[in-house]
């Protein structure tokens, strides 16, 4: 039973995995910086910032045509401190975002959501990468659009031209203050497949049937 429990778990991540699809790219239209990152007086915390950036969405998993103007908002605040790990710089955020018709997060919710993620760039470089990966982080996700926001699931968010005196570094315990432009793509999974189901169904009733051997 041990063995069927594992196999159908190791299935159903295998599956999973595999059904994982893009849903939407998007990009900034603006050619100057519209990120920007501030640090608190005390230089132990970083928010991340886009407030009604124009963009070109260029893919949506939708019935819509692209390339679809709209716009992005941002807000991500460091949980952690900051650390360096062979040469880039690491630190945990807590975040909203949102991909809209109108500015404020109005009109049509072509995607949004809320994360626990991991932000890293090369310590002196141009560049920083959010990067969320729904399991092991925190990724929900709602839209009025797409159908299809299951986990595994992921969001990233790409931060180039990245302007701090001395390229992307640590001040304090956070990051630096920096301004930036960006770019951004999510994926995730349709709904389970009744193969899918009837897998997890097995696995549960597997793991009962241990419980119960083992009472």
């Amino acid at each position: 039973m041990r063995t069927l429990l594992l196999a159908s778990l190791a299935t159903i991540a295998t599956m999973g995995a595999a059904q994982a699809v893009p849903i939407i790219n998007f990009a900034q239209t603006s050619n100057s910086n519209t990120v920007a990152a501030t640090t608190n007086g005390a230089d132990t915390q970083t928010t991340i910032s886009i407030s009604d950036a124009a963009v070109d969405v260029s893919q949506i998993d939708a019935a819509l045509s692209t390339p679809l103007a709209a716009f992005v908002d941002l807000a991500a605040t460091s949980n952690d401190a900051a650390v360096t790990f062979l040469g880039a710089i690491v630190q945990h955020y807590d975040g909203t975002f949102c991909v809209s018709s109108g500015p404020g997060c109005t009109g049509t919710d072509f995607l949004s959501g809320s994360f626990t993620d991991a932000a890293f760039g090369a310590g002196g470089g141009p560049g920083l990468v959010v990067n969320v990966n729904n399991p092991p982080d925190t990724l929900s996700l709602t839209s009025d659009v797409i159908t299809d926001l299951n986990p595994p699931s992921s969001l990233n968010f790409g931060f180039t031209n990245l302007v701090s005196v001395g390229g992307l570094h640590i001040v304090g315990t956070t990051i630096a203050p920096f301004t930036a432009s960006f770019v951004g793509n999510a994926s995730a999974s349709p709904v389970p497949e009744p193969t899918s189901l009837a897998l997890l169904g097995v696995g549960v009733l597997g793991l009962a049937a241990l419980r119960r051997r083992r009472r």
